[in-house]
């Protein structure tokens, strides 16, 4: 018998079957976005790699998982996942169901929503190991607030999702607590959960080349003004202080109005202390020609659609008013906004992402919000010491800051570890920054020591000339409430801008000059880590345990106030009034004290003298490579037309230098270029340098550029021969243990030096 059917009529039968396929077998393979199981009505499995899912629970009514809820604001990957293999096994006689990958079997129970995952039989989730940020037994945990349910003021549940019709994650929002994501990563390396991490919540993006630069905050209240900040701006270049950034607090009129102080964020327009004697673009302007940036502190927002949860905001205002006010800003010469809002991500999203449609792909936003996570705010008594407030994909909106802080150092020595390690590093945010207001001029130098070697370096008060300051006074300056009622002492210390710059007694500024010199002079060491946090989600600062895994010195976090920057660096701040300290040097490596360059033999724990508050502990480990660039106090943002190599020679290592155009995101696009530098020991004689040829091209990458390359060699004398070529005269090393020379290399060849 034959049938005959109708178009209309195979279109029901297959809607037919296909539902009885969804549901009659419990599961299905569905939805090109990524490869998706439903395990019930109200249960779902979602597989993004082999090692890495999400388990989502949905109480809503109706249909349970719609498409417009696939991708809540945690996740920044917004194409299309490679499909994973997935064997769906048969319920067991516990009524578990295996959903197994080429690296991970995971179990779910449909009625009780429980569930576990192994591999190679074994166990590894639930697991009872210590847990380091965003990390346990080899693997990550989280859900739409926090890694392991640490204590957060934000919803576990999803509420924003991303709308690909807007390109924002604040128009699509679910009220209620209806759908719960638990994601799921197994590396079981560091590395391997890092970039799995990265790929599927987004990279944080690379900052403007400038903002790896130094910041620098002019709070002063209402007594702020124009002429401070121009001499402020003057002094800095005068003095041989590096700097790129400048940033006016309330006073540039979002909480002042000439010397009179109104509610934060009541205004959108300039205080008449900032209009004269030159215009805001005049005095843009002139800023922009001395090489600063401008940032502009803001205490109010938008009110989009369903910004909703936010937290505090002093003033709130329609979204059209708010970005007319600020695209005049933007359009007049400012560089970017510091949004102190206190629980603001999907706000930082949406004015972080309106700022980059607005500015265009050839400029990178320049932007700050709050992370809220300190010891001890000395005016606001709520629990902090674990950013509270903050949600999970907020790492696609740099930088961030810790929030008002304290300024001793017990604070100090709790925000290394914080920023490092605990609440920065180790739960995929490197870009954060603190305040470092000491109370005294060495709690000041230390701080800005530290500062210096993170991957933001800022200051909000005093300047680099000032000494100690009166803490009372400065606490009465920035608090939020009841400022009214005190009287505001504005020493010069505190204004830190007296007659020549100079306070009495000692100060800090002779360490600031110092380290920040060295900073700036390292740059293109920093940016390439920029770069690899971008690629592969390897934060800039490397906690102990992070950089040296198998080190059971390392392994348990023995060493919370140390760290690495970079992989060549290891940074050991001094958090109190230490005459000596104890660093763990890594075994199995030599390390060279920066300074002095002794050599510490094989590692270990050393008795270091700390006695000299203008020196911060810095080692370099044996093999380092260290691109650097000659010494200027500002940033610009083309590539350096030398670059000079530093080389501590082992029996093997190399080095990758990332550079791009510096101010554009069509990095993001792969206009970038690397070039990786290898040095080798062949015998004690010989030490054979490798220059490779420069890979991938961006606008501004010139074709020939020249290396100055410093080898240390003490003690030991080297023909230098470059392509075959010896160099006459270079041979002799130098007092403090370097042999230099001059090499010009064009980016699409290769440079082959023997010593």
């Amino acid at each position: 018998m034959f049938y005959i059917y109708s178009n209309s009529m195979k279109k029901l039968m297959f809607i037919f079957f296909l539902l009885i396929f969804l549901w009659g077998s419990n599961h299905t393979q569905a939805d090109p976005y990524a490869t998706r199981f439903i395990i019930c009505e109200n249960l779902e499995i979602t597989f993004y790699t082999p090692t890495m899912f999400r388990i989502r629970t949905s109480y809503l009514t109706g249909e349970k998982f719609p498409k417009k809820y696939d991708i809540p604001f945690v996740i920044g990957k917004l194409n299309n996942w490679p499909s994973v293999n997935v064997t769906v096994g048969k319920k067991d006689a516990a009524d578990y169901q295996s959903f197994t990958t080429d690296s991970l079997e995971i179990q779910i129970n449909p009625t009780t929503a429980k569930w576990s995952v192994r591999r190679t039989g074994k166990q590894i989730y639930p697991s009872n190991g210590p847990v380091y940020g965003m990390f346990r037994d080899g693997y990550s945990l989280f859900d739409n607030a926090s890694f392991f349910n640490e204590i957060n003021s934000n919803s576990r549940y999803s509420h924003w999702f991303y709308n690909p019709g807007t390109k924002n994650y604040s128009d699509t929002y679910l009220k209620e607590d209806l759908i719960k994501d638990n994601y799921f990563i197994y590396g079981p390396s560091y590395a391997a959960v890092f970039k799995q991490f990265n790929t599927l919540v987004g990279p944080e993006p690379l900052l403007p080349k400038k903002a790896y630069g130094f910041f620098q905050t002019q709070h002063l209240a209402c007594k702020g003004d124009q002429n401070k900040l121009m001499a402020v701006a003057e002094k800095l270049r005068k003095r041989d202080i590096p700097c790129d950034n400048l940033i006016i607090d309330f006073e540039w009129g979002d909480g002042c109005n000439g010397n009179k102080e109104i509610e934060w964020g009541s205004s959108l327009n300039w205080s008449a202390n900032y209009t004269k004697p030159l215009s805001p673009k005049q005095m843009l302007s002139k800023l922009h020609s001395m090489h600063f940036n401008v940032m502009l502190i803001h205490h109010n927002a938008p009110q989009f659609k369903n910004r909703t949860g936010q937290g505090w905001t002093s003033s709130v205002y329609p979204e059209e008013v708010w970005w007319k006010k600020l695209k005049e800003k933007l359009d007049m010469g400012i560089d970017g906004i510091w949004q102190d809002t206190r629980k603001n991500d999907i706000t930082d999203s949406r004015i972080w992402t309106g700022i980059q449609e607005y500015i265009g792909e050839n400029r990178r936003v320049l932007f700050m919000g709050c992370r809220k996570m300190q010891a001890v705010n000395p005016w606001d008594f709520r629990f902090s010491i674990v950013p509270v407030n903050n949600i999970i994909g907020s790492r696609r909106y740099p930088f961030d800051w810790t929030g008002d802080c304290s300024f001793n150092w017990n604070e100090f020595r709790w925000q290394i570890k914080a920023i490092t390690n605990s609440h920065g590093s180790l739960k995929g945010i490197s870009y954060i920054s603190s305040d470092g207001v000491g109370e005294t001029w060495k709690i000041q130098a230390r701080w800005n020591q530290f500062s210096d070697f993170i991957s933001i370096s800022r200051s909000h008060n005093p300047k680099p000339w000032a000494g100690d300051i009166e803490v009372a006074n400065f606490q009465n300056k920035i608090k939020i409430q009841g400022r009214d009622t005190v009287t505001i002492k504005d020493t010069p210390d505190n204004i830190g801008h007296d007659a020549d710059g100079i306070s009495d007694g000692p100060s800090a500024e002779n360490s600031i000059r110092k380290h920040r010199q060295l900073r700036y002079r390292l740059l293109p060491y920093i940016y390439s880590y920029a770069f690899e946090n971008y690629l592969n989600g390897m934060p800039i600062c490397r906690p102990m345990l992070l950089a040296y895994p198998d080190d059971y010195l390392c392994s348990s976090d023995t060493w919370p106030y140390q760290y690495m920057f970079g992989n060549e660096i290891l940074v050991a701040p001094v958090y109190g009034d230490f005459k000596t300290m104890e660093i763990y040097l890594p075994r199995g490596y030599d390390w060279i004290d920066y300074w002095s360059k002794e050599i510490y033999e094989g590692g270990g724990v050393i008795n270091y003298n700390t006695g000299d508050i203008e020196k911060l502990p810095l080692f370099v480990r044996s093999g380092a490579i260290l691109p650097m660039r000659k010494e200027q106090n500002w940033i610009d943002e083309k590539p350096d037309e030398q670059v000079i190599l530093e080389i501590y020679p082992a029996d093997y290592s190399s080095f990758t230098m990332y550079e791009d155009d510096g101010k554009s995101v069509r990095y993001q696009q792969g206009e970038f270029s690397k070039t990786t530098i290898t040095v080798k020991t062949e015998n004690e004689n010989v030490i054979f340098i490798h220059l490779g040829r420069t890979e991938g091209k961006f606008n501004g990458l010139a074709e020939k550029r020249k290396y100055v390359v410093k080898v240390y060699v003490p003690d030991k004398k080297f023909n230098v021969e470059v392509d075959g070529i010896i160099l006459a005269g270079k041979k002799n090393a130098n007092p403090d243990g370097f042999i230099f020379f001059e090499v010009e290399k064009t980016v699409d060849k290769e440079t082959f030096i023997w010593l």
